[in-house]
């Protein structure tokens, strides 16, 4: 009988968000990268030097995974400051082992592809754009939908949240005119007008209203966060990315681009009920489907 192949996920920040409890399921266990009560930048500092070096002690920053590797036939990380150092690590203590960093975010936010041994690891990303600049291959965007807290009250028609990031002048252009239409927005530009939400918030903000705003930066080809959230929650999506009409999940029942649809018809894209794909496009997107695709 042969038997399931095991794949360990290290992504700090993914970990927070989603919540997740530390059970392997369906042959997957999810954990943080890094031991999360090393603050301060001085530490940072340490903790990123001692992990470059090939010395004793490296597990002392590392999380509880370290225990667990070994029972795991492909270990994915995500694009981090250590990331190179951990791969460094993995490859020198289970050199057998398929070891994969995936980029969640486009290179020219995060760390740069020539950080990285490709000899030790393969790398793969988000962002198709991305893949064809750098030689990477392709996996799209995952989501875990959380709980939201059960049946919200709606408290808005449409809702915003992230940096501005140079989308300032655009947001600002976006939430105008949908009030000028008659909604009520919620625009939570942070660092402007309003603090870091939790995802626990943000979540809670999307169960409260009826369409989520998607406003990809400027460059970015691959999928956003957003239109995941939106897709497994079941609100409407409202979009300054053309690409979105090329997706499988794409329907204008649910999805309208800002821009490019027919303002004329916003409103009764407000109106109308929400329609979208079926569970098994949702299960596409899911953490098991995009471990999977990792053996395409």
């Amino acid at each position: 009988m042969m038997t399931q192949p095991k794949t360990l996920v290290l992504i700090d920040s993914l970990y927070e968000q989603y919540g997740l409890d530390g059970a392997e399921r369906d042959g997957i266990l999810f954990l943080p990268m890094l031991r999360g009560q090393w603050t301060g930048r001085a530490i940072r500092a340490a903790r990123k030097a001692h992990l470059s070096l090939n010395l004793p002690g490296r597990e002392l920053w590392l999380g509880d995974w370290t225990r667990a590797a070994g029972d795991y036939d492909t270990i994915v990380l995500a694009d981090a400051g250590n990331t190179p150092n951990v791969v460094r690590y993995l490859k020198q203590r289970y050199p057998r082992k398929r070891v994969i960093v995936w980029y969640r975010n486009p290179v020219a936010a995060t760390l740069s592809p020539d950080a990285l041994d490709r000899s030790a690891c393969e790398v793969w990303s988000f962002d198709p754009a991305d893949c064809a600049a750098y030689g990477m291959r392709y996996n799209p965007q995952f989501y875990i939908p959380r709980d939201s807290g059960g049946p919200q009250a709606i408290r808005q028609d449409v809702f915003f949240v992230g940096q501005d990031k140079g989308r300032g002048p655009l947001l600002a252009q976006m939430e105008q005119a949908l009030q000028e239409a008659g909604c009520r927005t919620r625009f939570c530009i942070v660092g402007v007008n309003s603090p870091r939400l939790s995802y626990r918030e943000i979540v809670a903000e999307i169960a409260a209203s009826r369409v989520v705003v998607d406003c990809p930066c400027a460059g970015q080809a691959g999928l956003t966060l957003r239109p995941l959230e939106a897709l497994f929650y079941r609100r409407k999506l409202l979009t300054t990315s053309p690409d979105i009409k090329t997706r499988d999940f794409y329907h204008p029942g649910w999805v309208f681009v800002w821009g490019q649809d027919d303002p004329g018809a916003l409103g009764d894209f407000l109106a109308r009920p929400w329609q979208g794909p079926d569970e098994a496009c949702r299960d596409a997107y899911g953490l098991k489907a995009w471990v999977d695709r990792f053996a395409t």
